[in-house]
């Protein structure tokens, strides 16, 4: 060190000791941490003792022999660790130089090891360079440890003054990059063991699986969650070809090779008994340098996707039973078998006359059950044409026939898969597809249309019909088989005439919610109105009385304008003109499709087009009127 700088050091030293009020005839040090403190301070200190002791130790090697000691404090001068000659040890001792001493210039005056964390700067005080005069014996050598830029500790080497090098202080500096570096490595590595763990619990609890996968096709690492889905053990894939398990990789690493995305792609995994789908996801990793280093390979379960899709695309059940109005008996007591069934996995069959609220039934079900989170996939099988029902009920894959959507389309089936799929006017469904659905009600499996491999789906079934399907059966057009498996739970729905003790209360329920819908004000419930819906016979059921109620709302309440229902007479013949009206728009509109069947020779396209109505639209309707095309 330059001579005048270590003068001017020592200078601005013994004058803050004088300022400290430091006695030159002091012996021991003003401070000293004993018990419980103590204890503390090593504790707070741990890993500056355990980074500094093993260099001591290296250190007090070479100068063990010259009776020097070596001195490690914390901050404020606390000494933590005093090791080193023997005879100098007694000495040091005696002055109370011990563990807990603090060795600070406010406490003991100028001394390397209180002046390098004043100045902070290394430091050599030799003989009476030392504000009190125990220390002229002594030569001390002294250097600030540094962590993050602040003052943690200072490293000493004491002996006696007749022994005083210049090169002792290069040998504590040296000593205390020495523990710098530590503390620093330890911190990375630190850093590093908390940052590998935080990305394998991240990677272990994500809800996909995870492969990371070398250059020679082999699984190096895989996550909890890919094991937990195929259930096989970790150390049964490692170091496995991924071919055993992926069947598509060779395709999959062939179109990464190529620069080209590998995302959301259906696959399967070939595990046994796994016929679950999956949607797979593939990345290149690179290095820096863009070198490959390997793929990782992430796949999710398509029913968990399916459950997502669900859950935002309108496949929920709104209804509950609360929100069934039964206050007739037979009513009643239907809500309160219903809620028992309700958990039953077990097919349900709901029958009744069109309008009595099946699908309101179906709802509140599925809503009272296990399965109410899951999805509620309804399904109207006589509004679906022939040729398409099978793709709209299983899916197809991809190529399955021309127009085929590429990567293919889940069925019906799949998208309610752990939740419930209700088939309504099941009596409409083609006797083709009444073997098919059989099939998939025996097995629990679907196959797409065009694929050569079964999915398991986990569906609960519910089917509704205002058909009679026992008459169905005799004639022909529905099947005994098919009838015993959906008619496990028979739900029938009576008809609103034959329940008249709630048409009063679904008066009320429709009258507030359609004036408040339409922003109008609630029409009042005349003595004649209430006769005429009481005698009424409502053959459109619930859902003419909501259309008539919402027609009365619209007319500001006026019964002619509304078209109020007519009285029936005591064989319950309608008398109504609507219902004249209806019945002759009706054959108006059927005779409008055979005209055009016949002028277009029974292309389908063509007369859709014509009439203005989509194709699926024109089947149902033909199958309303029971139009048939000519051989």
């Amino acid at each position: 060190m330059d001579k005048s700088l270590k003068n001017s050091i020592i200078a601005r030293s013994h004058e803050r000791s004088r300022k400290f009020g430091v006695e030159p005839d002091r012996i021991f040090p003003r401070h000293i941490i004993r018990g419980a403190d103590l204890k503390r301070q090593f504790a707070v200190n741990e890993e500056l003792i355990n980074v500094s002791e093993p260099i001591i130790n290296q250190l007090l090697s070479s100068v063990n022999e010259t009776g020097f000691i070596i001195v490690l404090t914390d901050a404020v001068g606390c000494i933590l660790i005093i090791k080193g000659g023997e005879r100098t040890l007694e000495a040091a001792a005696k002055l109370n130089m011990i563990p807990g001493a603090v060795m600070s210039e406010e406490s003991i005056g100028t001394n390397s090891m209180g002046t390098a964390i004043s100045e902070n700067a290394p430091v050599q005080i030799t003989a009476k360079e030392h504000f009190i005069s125990v220390y002229h014996q002594w030569t001390c050598s002294a250097a600030p440890i540094h962590f993050e830029g602040k003052i943690i500790g200072t490293l000493n080497i004491t002996g006696s003054a007749d022994q005083v090098h210049p090169h002792t202080l290069g040998l504590v500096q040296a000593a205390v990059d020495a523990i710098e570096n530590k503390l620093i490595t330890n911190k990375v590595q630190s850093e590093l063991e908390a940052s590998n763990q935080y990305a394998f619990a991240m990677m272990n609890n994500l809800a996909y699986g995870v492969f990371a996968i070398d250059l020679n096709d082999e699984i190096l690492w895989v996550n909890d969650s890919a094991c937990r889905i195929i259930n096989i053990r970790r150390t049964k894939l490692l170091y496995k070809p991924i071919k055993e398990f992926v069947p598509a990789w060779e395709k999959i690493a062939d179109t990464l090779l190529n620069d080209k995305p590998f995302i959301d792609q259906e696959c399967k995994l070939a595990v046994k008994d796994l016929k679950e789908r999956f949607l797979f996801n593939s990345y290149l990793i690179k290095s820096e340098n863009k070198e490959i280093l390997g793929y990782l390979l992430t796949f999710r379960q398509y029913s968990n996707m399916l459950n997502l899709v669900n859950r935002y695309t309108g496949f929920q059940a709104g209804y509950t039973f609360d929100d069934i109005i039964a206050q007739s008996r037979s009513m009643s007591e239907l809500v309160n078998y219903a809620r028992t069934v309700a958990n039953s996995p077990s097919t349900i069959l709901i029958t009744g006359e069109s309008g009595t609220g099946k699908e309101v039934f179906a709802q509140a079900l599925h809503n009272a059950g296990e399965r109410s989170e899951a999805a509620f996939v309804a399904v109207n099988c006589g509004a679906i044409s022939p040729t398409l029902i099978e793709s709209e009920l299983f899916g197809y894959e991809e190529g399955a026939f021309t127009g085929a959507r590429k990567g293919g389309r889940p069925g019906k089936f799949e998208l309610a898969s752990g939740g419930t799929i209700f088939l309504d006017e099941i009596g409409e469904m083609p006797a083709d597809m009444q073997v098919k659905l059989l099939r998939v009600l025996q097995e629990g499996e679907v196959t797409r249309l065009g694929g050569d491999s079964s999915t398991k789906i986990d569906v609960r079934i519910i089917a509704a019909t205002n058909k009679n399907l026992e008459a169905e059966i005799e004639a022909r057009r529905f099947r005994l088989d098919l009838f015993y498996r959906l008619n496990v739970i028979p739900i029938h729905i009576p008809a609103l005439r034959d329940r008249r003790e709630d048409i009063i209360p679904l008066w009320q329920h429709f009258i507030t919610t359609k004036a408040a819908k339409l922003n109008k004000p609630v029409p009042e419930l005349t003595k004649d109105i209430m006769d005429k819906l009481m005698s009424y016979s409502w053959p459109g059921n619930i859902r003419e009385l909501e259309n008539f109620v919402e027609k009365l709302v619209n007319f500001g309440g006026v019964p002619e304008l509304a078209d109020t229902p007519a009285e029936t007479d005591q064989n319950g013949a309608e008398v109504s003109a609507a219902v004249k009206k209806i019945n002759s728009l009706e054959e108006t509109e059927k005779e409008a499709i055979c005209d055009a069947i016949n002028a277009l020779g029974g292309n389908i396209s063509k007369v859709a087009k014509q009439l203005g109505v989509g194709r699926n639209t024109l089947y149902v309707k033909m199958k309303k009127y029971d139009i048939k095309l000519r051989e």
